[in-house]
């Protein structure tokens, strides 16, 4: 990375940084972006270099977890490491990124998810965070059946959407509940569980 693009994006995560306190403080729909950019202290403009409008902040945010997603493949659950261990360190990472700014991450999650219900331009389905994780497990589950570490009269697809929609669900448990319940723990237990199954 030049010296240009660090100067770029040490400034794109320092609007995002101020526009998360912003948002924690006021409401994501309270606060202006005249409110962020005096905050950052920049022009207006340069948020818009960065930024089209404020609604693109959540864009921001879905973005960087997703690309966090393929960082993790490449740098986490590369190697000989058993399927379900893969698939376990894969979605407690996952789970331990949201937790390290629960309030942030609820804020920014249920905007996101209520300006994509609001909005006709939709995600394209590769963008879409359930698209991704789904597409990750199957990739995992397909490797794990060719190494003989899971059934072959498994449905693969079946599976990892199962896998996916315990995640969401614990997530947005999680994001409900006023408890210090651990949600990467809670997600290490319920894999633990779908892997060994239920019943004698």
């Amino acid at each position: 990375m030049s010296l240009r693009e660090k100067k770029k994006a040490i400034t794109k995560n320092k609007i995002f940084e101020v526009s998360g306190k912003l948002f924690k403080e006021k409401g994501f729909e309270n606060t202006t972006i005249n409110e962020i950019t005096k905050e950052a202290g920049i022009a207006k403009g340069t948020f818009f270099n960065y930024f089209p409008t404020k609604e693109a902040l959540l864009f921001y945010f879905a973005e960087q977890k997703a690309d966090l997603v393929y960082k993790l493949i490449e740098k986490e659950i590369i190697g000989n490491l058993p399927t379900k261990i893969k698939i376990k360190k894969f979605l407690v990472t996952l789970a331990e990124i949201y937790e390290e700014d629960k309030d942030l991450t609820k804020l920014l999650f249920f905007e996101y998810g209520k300006y994509i219900a609001n909005s006709r331009k939709f995600l394209v389905k590769e963008r879409n965070p359930h698209s991704r994780v789904v597409k990750v497990i199957h990739v995992l589950l397909q490797e794990g059946k060719e190494k003989k570490e899971v059934r072959n009269s498994i449905d693969i697809q079946m599976a990892a959407e199962t896998l996916d929609a315990m995640y969401f669900h614990t997530l947005m448990m999680w994001m409900k509940s006023e408890s210090k319940q651990s949600f990467s723990k809670d997600i290490s237990a319920k894999v633990d569980l779908l892997f060994e199954g239920i019943g004698d």
